[in-house]
């Protein structure tokens, strides 16, 4: 085999285990939380999650955001930090 094509070779199977390896970390790294924003969800649930949360029942709130989304609870979490951040 001429030497160019060995070393064209040897570059193409790097790049490929460097892409599987990077592929194989984005899929199990577990920071990726995605969530509906509460400012999208009815005006009623948005009113009882603002309710729960000016009464300190971030609990309840995260309850409110699940039952009206079906989201799992890392992702309602999330959502519920952020509203609390948005409202100060």
């Amino acid at each position: 085999m001429h030497p160019i094509a060995r070393l064209l070779l040897l570059i193409a199977v790097a790049a490929l285990v460097f892409w599987l390896v990077t592929r194989l970390r984005e899929s199990t790294r577990g920071d990726k939380v995605s969530f509906r924003p509460v400012e999208d969800l009815p005006a009623d649930v948005q009113q009882s999650i603002d309710h729960a949360l000016a009464h300190g029942r971030k609990g309840t709130a995260v309850r409110l955001y699940r039952r009206a989304t079906k989201a799992p609870l890392a992702a309602a979490q999330a959502a519920i930090d952020v509203r609390e951040w948005k409202r100060g």
